[in-house]
């Protein structure tokens, strides 16, 4: 990663390999970790490396109402889509 990055993870916890960004960490004092997903060594995390790391407690992503309203919104089109063309391009199940 570029001199004075922020690696920023919205997606799954999965995706990090924690050990490494702690290796990561230790050795470039410019990078810095940001996610919605709290690592389980956060603890240890904060201490080591301060503000350079930050989590929320849980993970975001749709837990908005507006996020929420939105996906609904979406699914009825989908649903409505179906029974009015047969339109199956969301189906899961085949």
């Amino acid at each position: 990663m570029p001199k004075g990055a922020c690696l920023v993870n919205t997606a799954r916890k999965e995706v990090i390999d924690e050990e490494g960004l702690m290796k990561a960490l230790e050795e470039r004092q410019d990078l810095k970790y940001i996610t919605d997903v709290m690592p389980d060594n956060y603890a240890e995390m904060k201490e080591k490396f301060g503000l350079r790391v930050f989590a929320t407690p849980k993970k975001m992503g749709a837990q908005t109402s507006e996020a929420n309203i939105n996906a609904g919104l979406a699914a009825a089109r989908q649903i409505v889509d179906y029974f009015a063309t047969g339109n199956t391009r969301f189906q899961v199940n085949k």
